[in-house]
């Protein structure tokens, strides 16, 4: 018999599930006649060499191999099931030769093989797997790899090959941006039924039962430290990604969410990500490469005084403190014309230069007290290479302007109160903040935008790293020539400032 491994790979846009696939072919198996046998005395001889046969994966070559420990069933002509007298030792074994007791008098006889954790023609697929080591399936002959074939009478001898009974799952997590000891500690899969348990393996092959979990969680470990495993850098440093992890599930055509579960062991920041599948069959016997981009908000390291030309740490990344309480050197001064603050400006005039795509002062009232603002500590997010969380949810300026029965024009220059902050000032005021802040993320992502709570530079330090955010407008304030509009936001509130000096370092931000 020749069998050919197909690989399939799941795709999701929008929630749905589309496929596409590709095959290797697994090498033929040996017609040729077996060399002359070592007499044995513990039974009739089972002999399975075909890569298509072995219960680990090499998933570049697509070559199978037995591992230790691993044995075979048959029923023998008294309809007794019997297992092999010996079983496999060591591990990637490319053939074996397994010796059955019994009485076999027949020219074909069906051969299980339930598993190291299963008995003649009973599977379990467990509900908690672990793999030790990137690309490493040693363990599928542990958590419900099982499979059947029949075995042909050759020269005295019982050969066989080996249909595989699950269907397999292979994840990669990746990331568009670098990270640093940052860990997949956990993939758990979901289904809308049940796809582990206990199951009954049919002379065909086929797998039958209702199981017991809907619900498979995969543990990777590696090496003693059991973090995980680590997302790892590629050589221009611009992505990172993980080894390549399996999951064996029963055959079916499931609803699947999968829960990437990550950690910064430095920052000890957790996160889960979350993605949802549409129904879709999973057929034994096969390979399924599953979506696994993590969706982790990334932001770059720019910081400005109001509208510099320049970025605050431009020319001396290097000595840019990530950290609070860690002092940088080379912090902007104000002979530093390109990364000093816009010291030409005057109000009413607006920022003509970093900031001048930044919302004015009107704009950012609406945000505060019409954008239902709302604090989130999980949401996680990326800069320097680390994991983060903390941020505030805003409603989009176009979801503002129709629930308000406005036009964006009219956000521009007017405030929510039906003041002009941007034209000459009238009495000075302490501007208003929005207290009654939710906490959490939003249910309706699509009407919402997110900041991270990124802080704000003071001459060499960096101040309030996810405690506050702080972002320019293009507006001054029209009273004290020192100082600029900025939004700002932490746990309890979200408003504008006219408090923030220009030399500070903020982040910049557009409408949404």
């Amino acid at each position: 018999m020749k069998i050919k491994l197909l690989y399939f790979w799941a795709t999701s846009v929008l929630l749905a599930v589309a496929t596409g696939c590709s095959h290797n072919d697994i090498a033929p198996e040996d017609d040729t006649k077996p060399g002359t046998e070592e007499t044995e005395t513990k039974g009739v001889s089972f002999i399975a060499g075909n890569e298509s046969t072995r219960t680990s994966l090499n998933y570049d070559t697509s070559n199978f191999y037995w591992e230790d420990g691993d044995k075979i069933y048959v029923k023998d002509e008294d309809k007794v099931f019997q297992h092999s007298s010996n079983s496999v030792s060591g591990n990637k074994v490319s053939t074996f030769k397994f010796m059955m007791p019994g009485r076999y008098t027949k020219n074909s006889y069906t051969v299980y093989y339930p598993g190291k954790n299963g008995t003649e023609n009973k599977v379990k697929i467990a509900s908690s797997q672990t793999q030790n080591g990137p690309d490493n399936t040693l363990h599928f002959g542990t958590v419900g790899d099982c499979g059947t074939g029949e075995a042909n009478l050759q020269n005295g001898q019982y050969k066989f090959t080996l249909v595989h009974s699950p269907a397999y799952l292979c994840f990669k997590p990746i990331y568009d941006h670098p990270l640093a000891d940052t860990y997949v500690t956990k993939i758990e899969v979901t289904a809308d039924k049940n796809i582990a348990g206990d199951y009954t393996l049919k002379e065909d092959g086929t797998l039958t039962g209702t199981g017991s979990s809907n619900t498979i969680t995969l543990t990777p470990k590696d090496g003693s430290s059991n973090k995980g495993f680590k997302m790892v850098n590629d050589a221009e440093k611009k992505t990172c990604a993980s080894g390549r992890m399996f999951m064996v599930i029963m055959p079916g055509t499931y609803a699947l969410t999968i829960k990437y579960y990550i950690t910064d062991t430095k920052t000890g920041v957790s996160g889960v990500i979350t993605k949802k599948f549409n129904s879709f069959e999973y057929v034994a016997n096969r390979y399924y490469d599953m979506p696994s981009k993590l969706t982790v908000r990334y932001y770059g390291d720019d910081y400005y005084m109001w509208d510099a030309k320049n970025e605050y740490w431009f020319g001396h990344k290097n000595e840019q403190p990530k950290e609070m309480g860690t002092p940088g050197s080379n912090y902007p001064t104000s002979s530093d014309a390109l990364r000093w603050y816009n010291k030409t400006a005057k109000f009413p005039t607006a920022a003509t230069n970093s900031a001048k795509r930044c919302p004015n002062v009107n704009e950012i009232t609406w945000y505060c007290m019409k954008g239902d603002p709302r604090w989130d500590n999980t949401t996680l997010w990326s800069v320097w290479e680390h994991l983060y969380t903390c941020g505030m949810w805003f409603k989009k300026e176009s979801v503002i302007v129709s629930e308000n029965h406005k036009s964006y024009a009219q956000l521009v220059n007017v405030s929510y109160d039906g003041k002009n902050r941007i034209a000459k000032p009238g009495v000075y005021e302490t501007p208003k903040s929005n207290k009654d802040i939710k906490k959490g993320t939003p249910d309706n992502l699509n009407n919402y935008f997110f900041l991270p709570a990124m802080g704000v530079y003071s001459k060499e330090s960096l101040h309030n790293f996810r405690e506050y955010g702080f972002y320019w407008s293009k507006t001054l304030d029209p009273y004290i020539s020192e100082r600029a509009y900025s939004l700002f936001f932490n746990a309890g509130e979200a408003g504008w400032s006219n408090f923030r000096n220009r030399d500070s370092g903020c982040t910049l931000w557009t409408p949404k």
